[in-house]
């Protein structure tokens, strides 16, 4: 379990790395995703002028998804091909599905320090239990 939890953290890191990568990346030209569309799928979109909490939940979703692979291809190779793809695709949808919660949870007034207090404890938390099982589970089916 140390050994599968250490991936994890590979995992996770290099994840972290990329997404990073691309939101310093954005953040020196904020004006190039939205003159390149294709960009926008790998850096999602600032929106300086204010939008709806529905178009902020979508920039996630443009964000992550290229972390999450490299996370998955981290973690496949770290693990000697024993992670499976398909638990990293149901582990992407329940994050999704955290951050819409998170996101509610910001629209129904709470505020956004317990919000992302809450967001980071969980996602570091549930994404090691996903991990744990879907990902990676002890006993392959």
């Amino acid at each position: 379990m140390i050994r599968r939890l250490l991936t994890y953290s590979a995992a996770v890191l290099g994840g972290f790395a990329t997404w990073a990568a691309l939101s310093l990346f954005e953040a020196a030209h904020p004006f190039l995703p939205w003159n390149h569309p294709l960009i926008a799928m790998f850096t999602g979109r600032s929106f300086p002028g204010g939008a709806s909490l529905g178009m902020h939940y979508s920039n996630p979703v443009l964000e992550t998804w290229f972390p999450f692979l490299v996370a998955f291809a981290i973690a496949y190779a770290v693990s000697r091909k024993r992670a499976r793809f398909g638990g990293a695709c149901m582990s992407y949808a329940v994050f999704l599905g955290w951050s819409l919660g998170l996101v509610l949870l910001v629209e129904n007034g709470m505020s956004l320090a317990l919000t992302f207090n809450i967001g980071l404890t969980g996602t570091i938390i549930g994404g090691a239990v996903c991990y744990l099982r879907l990902v990676e589970p002890a006993t392959p089916p």
